[in-house]
This record gives structure tokens, sequence and C-alpha cells, in this order.
């Protein structure tokens, strides 16, 4: 065997274990919280050896935003779809940006519940979400501002309102599909709708 192939037969290997502790951790998060989580029993679901973990993920908050890094990407796609529409694209279009992010919590929601709480008791997780939850925040006050420059409606302070609703729907998602879907996902999508089209309608 060449060093060429040795290295990417050592390559596929070292993936294909860092999937299966992702797949582990993603099955179990949908069992359990996250403080009830632990390396050992995220590696014995993996069928791997404890130190295996410690190749590929520094802790469990790690393992999770790096699980997580796929869904977030698909929700920011899914608040661009929301913050480019205007109110004469019509509530239909305020719709299928919900449809996309709704799907994303439906698909991921136990993962990105687990993310949250991560957050509340690892600094270096709610570090690295910072930036993240202020990127969200910015799409949608630069939304809420032209709305104002085309309707001559005026907001408080349009960057407290876009963190206040992206909370909300965050907190309502999380809620809807963290654990087993509370809700029908339709319903959650026509929630959110309202919610969104009364603000910023005229």
């Amino acid at each position: 065997m060449t060093s060429a192939t040795q290295q990417t037969t050592t390559r596929q290997s070292r993936e294909r274990s860092r999937q299966r502790i992702v797949d582990a951790a993603t099955e179990l998060v949908r069992e359990r919280s996250y403080a009830q989580l632990s390396v050992g029993e995220v590696m014995e679901r993996a069928e791997l050896g404890r130190t295996i973990f410690y190749r590929h993920f520094d802790d469990l908050g790690d393992l999770l935003v790096r699980a997580a890094r796929e869904a977030i990407e698909q929700l920011y796609e899914a608040q661009q779809a929301l913050a480019a529409t205007r109110a004469e694209h019509g509530p239909e279009a305020v719709r299928v940006a919900m449809e996309l992010a709704v799907d994303v919590y439906r698909r991921h929601g136990p993962l990105l519940r687990a993310v949250s709480e991560a957050a509340a008791s690892d600094e270096l997780v709610a570090a690295g979400r910072a930036p993240i939850l202020a990127r969200f925040d910015e799409l949608v006050a630069t939304a809420l501002r032209r709305v104002e420059a085309q309707s001559g409606r005026r907001f408080a302070d349009p960057d407290e309102t876009a963190r206040a609703l992206n909370l909300l729907a965050e907190s309502y998602l999380l809620d809807a599909f963290g654990r087993e879907p509370r809700i029908d996902p339709e319903t959650a999508v026509q929630t959110l709708t309202e919610i969104w089209v009364g603000l910023v309608s005229d």
C-alpha cells in the first residue's frame, strides 16, 4: 500500500468515526437533555473507544456545535429569505420563508435545543454562539430598517426589535420541536407568519 493510499484510508477512517460520534450524539439528544449527556455514553452509543472522542472534539459542547453547523446554516438561509421579503410580496412570501425555518426545527429540533442548553452552562459554547445570533439579529434589523424606509413606519429600536423577534421565534420553535413535536408544523408556520406579517405590514 502506497503512502498516499494509507493517508486516504486513515482520513476516511477518521471521517467515519467522527460521523459515528455525531450520529450517536444526535440520537441521544432526542432522548435526554444536554445536562444528562456524557462522553462515555456518546461513545458507547457510537461503539467506539472513549479516547477516540478527543481526537475529534474538545468536549460535548464542541461536538454539539459542530454537529448543528449544517442546521444553523439552513436556518440562516431561511432568515435571509425572510429578510428579503417586502410588503408587496404578500404573506405568501413570508410563509415560504417560515416553512424553511420550521422544517429545520422539525428535523433538527433536539440538536438545536441541546446547543441552546449547552450555551446556558458552557461559556465557550455561549461565546461561539454569540456571533451566530448577532448575524441573525443584524439580518432582521436590516429588514426592519428597510420597512421603515419604504413605509414610514417607525420601530423604537430596530436592533432590539430584531433581537426580540429572533428570541421569540427560537424559544417558540424549541418548545414546539425541541423534543417530540408538540404541534403540527403547519400550525407553527401559520403562527410565525401571522406575527411577522402583522409587524411589517402597513
